[in-house]
């Protein structure tokens, strides 16, 4: 039985992929990676400065063949980014990201040099829902651009912020996907039911757009929020609760969950300030 970690593959000075007892880790730490060989032992006595990233041993055939296809300055600068990620929103992300991220990077990269373009449409609505994960997307092309020296465009900001925050809350990409998709469509239903452009730049535009993810959260998963203003709001707001209900039926079609009345009357009263303020 191996005493310490087996390199798999050194990855840059700091970062190193290995083995150990069939499972993978990735250990990082200043000087940790120079000169190491693959099948090196690395002895637990060794300076790792940082930490030792287990990968789930669900997704261990799917990380080996991210090594095995990623050149491996995609793979240590996608690590380096993870390590930011993380230590800005001061918690760990979950392994899967180890995957992803650079699938998506290299992905990324590919459509660059063969100049294909591609149009982020929820660029907007991943600012706003995700601002943390999106400032953390904006240093990653910082960082891409000065490790590779490639400029990828604003639109992968996006893409890597909803990474990140997949990886944050432990979800799928598509499911983070899904909610923003969604957020659209109903903020479009909404401006074209009250028959005004809506401003993206006010505070009400920002919280309808919060409160919406938050809501699609909670209906998707049968959760419920009590709105103890909810007779208030029928009775004072009769015209902004009739459209909050057709928005609703317009969520139940897409999500196929029923939307409690609670959530009805909250945004009812986002639609009010919308209102108002047009």
């Amino acid at each position: 039985m191996i005493d310490g970690y087996k390199v798999i593959k050194p990855l840059n000075n700091n970062v190193v992929v290995t083995e150990r007892y069939n499972k993978i880790f990735i250990l990082s730490g200043k000087g940790i990676g120079f000169g190491r060989k693959k099948g090196e032992i690395i002895s637990e006595q060794a300076t790792i400065e940082q930490k030792f990233i287990q990968i789930d041993e669900k997704e261990i055939d799917s990380y080996k063949n991210v090594l095995e296809n990623i050149d491996e300055d995609i793979l240590a600068v996608t690590e380096e980014i993870i390590d930011m990620a993380s230590n800005k929103l001061e918690e760990e992300l979950n392994s899967h990201i180890h995957i992803g991220l650079a699938d998506h990077i290299n992905f990324a990269l590919k459509r660059l040099k063969e100049g294909i373009d591609i149009i982020n449409p929820f660029l907007y609505e991943i600012k706003t829902l995700y601002s943390d994960e999106y400032a953390i997307g904006e240093k990653t092309l910082e960082i891409i651009k000065e490790r590779l020296n490639v400029q990828l465009p604003e639109s992968e900001i996006g893409f890597i912020a909803l990474h990140i925050y997949s990886a944050k809350m432990n979800v799928q990409v598509s499911d983070s996907l899904k909610i923003t998709r969604i957020v659209k469509e109903v903020i479009e239903f909404i401006s074209d039911r009250l028959d005004i452009k809506l401003n993206d730049k006010t505070l009400e535009y920002s919280r309808l757009i919060s409160h919406l993810r938050y809501a699609l959260y909670r209906i998707d998963h049968n959760k419920s929020l009590e709105n103890m203003f909810l007779p208030s709001v029928k009775k004072q707001l009769k015209k902004e609760f009739k459209i909050s209900k057709e928005v609703c039926e317009f969520i139940e079609k897409r999500l196929e969950k029923k939307v409690p009345e609670d959530e009805v009357g909250y945004i009812a009263v986002h639609i009010h300030r919308l209102i108002e303020s047009n």
